[in-house]
């Protein structure tokens, strides 16, 4: 039989018998030992990590967080009894000292009322004086005395309930402050518990805002701060108040600072509700401008960094954060200086002993890592 080969099949033999000499060629040659330029051990079996010998930078920063402006006291006054608006004495804005007369509403048979009640404590006081004497001779018993003593009480409650009506005509500021708000005028007809002004107390002007839990004890009633405001002024003033109770949604404590009057400009509006931010300065301490790369948590959720102590063995090195921006962050607590792991923390444990290889800092590059001047930071 004879058998035909085309083209192709040609083709293919030659393919197969040229793989067959390189397979061949390629086991006759010597093995060539492979050599890792970059070993993750030394010949002591301990991991290799690198290394680099930080300096921290003596800073003083604040403790910065978001508020708005606050009156001392807030007070909306409301009508003790129903009745017509008569006369509105204070307009709104106007500046007022406690005790100051606001509005009145009309007495109608009030003060006749007060005038019955007083004639009739009198004669009730005269029968209780006679009770009294009858008793003493022996021509009263107890029962009649206590009788003519209860009327007389009862006189007394009258009288005091008509004092009260009628006073409750003349609405009067509590304290001294800026009438805020007028919801009434004169003619208006009011019933009970009826909104009338909200009047205002800025003596001291307050600035209220909220910290969270995690800067809160750095915040204590007493300590010097100061405010920014929307308009860029500057007021400087202390805390006067911390919460000792955290909001329940955000967990974030109150805070209210106290303004001093001397930090503010003679035409400075003082108004509630405008925002501001609250600065309480810190005492200096040595801050490191690090890779947010290097930042993890242990096994409590607490922040910090890989380090290596004087035995080379890997440690954890908490941190607080102080600031962030577009190119690192600024973190505090390592003292004046540390030894962090910046190469391998990954591929070591706490507790391991490990061989350092120390990073050789390059002066340009350094001087590139961190912003030139930063004499005051804000913990955000």
């Amino acid at each position: 039989m004879t058998i035909h080969l085309n083209q192709g099949h040609i083709a293919a033999l030659c393919l197969a018998l040229g793989l067959a000499i390189w397979m061949l060629a390629g086991s006759l040659s010597p093995e060539q030992p492979f050599h890792n330029t970059r070993p993750l051990v030394l010949d002591d079996g301990l991991a290799r990590v690198q290394v680099e010998r930080m300096q921290g930078s003596l800073t003083r920063y604040d403790v910065s967080f978001s508020g708005h402006t606050a009156a001392n006291r807030r007070v909306e006054l409301r009508s003790e009894m129903r009745g017509r608006i008569i006369a509105v004495h204070q307009p709104k804005g106007a500046r007022v000292q406690a005790g100051d007369l606001l509005l009145e509403l009309d007495a109608r048979d009030w003060p006749a009322r007060v005038k019955q009640a007083e004639a009739n404590l009198r004669q009730r006081e005269l029968e209780a004086r006679s009770a009294k004497e009858l008793a003493q001779r022996g021509l009263a018993n107890e029962a009649q005395l206590a009788q003519a003593e209860t009327q007389r009480a009862n006189a007394e409650a009258e009288l005091t309930n008509a004092r009260i009506q009628l006073a409750a005509t003349k609405v009067r500021a509590p304290f001294a402050g800026i009438v805020d708000q007028r919801h009434v005028e004169a003619g208006d007809f009011i019933q009970e518990y009826a909104p009338l002004m909200v009047l205002l107390d800025f003596d001291p002007w307050l600035i209220k805002g909220q910290v969270s839990e995690r800067d809160a004890p750095r915040v204590r009633i007493g300590d010097p701060a100061w405010a920014e405001l929307a308009d860029g002024k500057r007021v400087e003033g202390r805390i006067r108040f911390v919460s000792s109770e955290a909001d329940p949604a955000t967990r974030m404590l109150t805070v209210e600072m106290e303004a001093d009057r001397g930090s503010l400009a003679q035409d400075s509006a003082i108004s509630s509700g405008l925002t501001a931010r609250i600065h309480v300065p810190q005492q200096e301490t040595w801050a490191y401008y690090i890779s947010p790369a290097l930042l993890m948590l242990n096994d409590n959720g607490q922040l910090g960094l890989k380090g290596i102590d004087e035995q080379n063995r890997v440690i954890f090195r908490p941190v607080d954060l102080l600031k962030a921006d577009n190119r690192g962050i600024w973190v505090h607590g390592l003292g004046a200086e540390a030894q962090i792991i910046t190469v391998g923390q990954g591929y070591v444990d706490y507790g391991q002993t490990v061989t350092p290889v120390y990073k050789t800092a390059d002066p340009q590059t350094a001087t590139d890592a961190a912003p030139a001047n930063t004499p005051v930071l804000s913990a955000e």
